[in-house]
């Protein structure tokens, strides 16, 4: 009796085992947000769609940081952005079709952007 009763908890526990392994996850990532302080571009106009790139650009009352990224590779061309450098900062953001700052240039200002769709490869700030 003993012994069946031993059987039956190690195949419980087997069975448990097998189904958790193979049952789908219920915890999915979810999607990458874009946050107040966060440059984002992404797939889908009017900031929708899938976030192909983000930055922290740690924007401040009177300084931010904004590292140039170089020799992107994202999955497909921005359809929209979010630059959160407000305008009174005197800067742009220009996002180049071609590695090293090179090629056609789309230009944005802070906020909301529009964009044309076309690959970025490199992204670089224009203050002044």
């Amino acid at each position: 009796m003993r012994q069946r009763a031993i059987r039956l908890g190690v195949a419980a526990v087997t069975a448990l085992g097998v189904s958790a392994v193979l049952a789908p996850s219920s915890y999915a990532a979810a999607p990458e947000r874009c946050g107040k302080g966060d440059f984002c571009l992404f797939s889908g106009p009017h900031q929708t769609g899938d976030v192909l790139y983000k930055l922290d650009a740690k924007v401040r009352r009177t300084t931010f940081t904004f590292p140039d990224a170089d020799a992107l590779s994202l999955p497909s061309g921005p359809r929209s952005a979010y630059n959160p450098i407000p305008d009174s900062f005197g800067c742009v953001v220009r996002l180049n079709d071609r590695a090293h700052f090179a090629g056609a240039e789309q230009e944005i200002g802070g906020g909301d952007s529009e964009l044309s769709g076309a690959p970025v490869a490199s992204i670089t700030v224009d203050c002044g």
